[in-house]
């Protein structure tokens, strides 16, 4: 257990260190990870070692992750660390105790907090955190924003439209079933023996000529079209 959650704190801190190093990159939004070529992949390597696992599969479950060590990882975005290629010591980190700056020391990026170096090979962790890890932090996850003006707005009339092409969608193929159109086929007098019933079974296997069918208005008229059908294929 201790092994695994050393591994996904590691890993939240890698992800992050990359993410900054974003800006600029292209991205790839189906898979969700960085575009860039190999020498790009290759500087970023070097100043960030581990994240080439993140080439081709983000980060998973990052919420998650977050909310979990939150309060016990660090990505060099709010602190110094001697060990980095940071120069600049933010304001808010420095200690000063008569009149000297107590550094900040991190352990190194492949390593986890026992010294032990990990391989930036091994495949990205999937973890669904356990109601029991999340309490144990004490920390309780952000409630998402809602969505709200324009955008609120499309998502609703996007909503609305696919629920109507649908409810139209099942209404059409619901009046041009093969069952219905036989059904008329009986009502308008062409029984189970005559030519026209016999007629109707061979056109009505078809999709438009069910339609063109349930155009017709009146029982007289659906007859008299079958008898000619029938005639036209047949003959007298």
């Amino acid at each position: 257990m201790k092994n695994k959650w050393d591994k996904l704190k590691t890993d939240l801190t890698t992800w992050k260190k990359l993410m900054r190093k974003q800006t600029g990159a292209g991205w790839d939004i189906a898979r969700g990870v960085i575009d860039m070529d190999d020498e790009w992949w290759k500087k970023a390597r070097a100043e960030i070692p581990g994240c080439g696992k993140f080439r081709k599969k983000p980060l998973q479950n990052e919420e998650d992750l977050t909310v979990m060590f939150a309060d016990i990882t660090n990505d060099e975005s709010d602190h110094w660390n001697p060990m980095s290629s940071n120069p600049i010591i933010p304001p808010t980190q420095e200690d000063v105790d008569n009149g000297h700056v107590n550094e900040v020391h991190d352990v190194p990026d492949d390593c986890d907090d026992d010294g032990v170096a990990w391989d930036e090979t091994d495949e990205v962790q999937e973890v669904t955190p356990s109601p029991t890890i999340l309490l144990a932090n004490k920390r309780i996850p952000p409630a998402k924003k809602q969505r709200t003006g324009t955008a609120k707005v499309i998502q609703e009339q996007v909503t609305k439209i696919v629920e109507s092409a649908s409810s139209f969608t099942s209404k059409k193929l619901g009046e041009v079933t093969v069952q219905q159109v036989m059904d008329l086929v009986l009502e308008c007098g062409a029984g189970y023996d005559t030519d026209e019933h016999y007629i109707a079974t061979e056109l009505f296997v078809k999709k438009d000529q069910r339609e063109m069918f349930m155009t017709l208005p009146t029982n007289e008229i659906r007859f008299n079209w079958l008898r000619r059908k029938y005639n036209a294929k047949y003959g007298n």
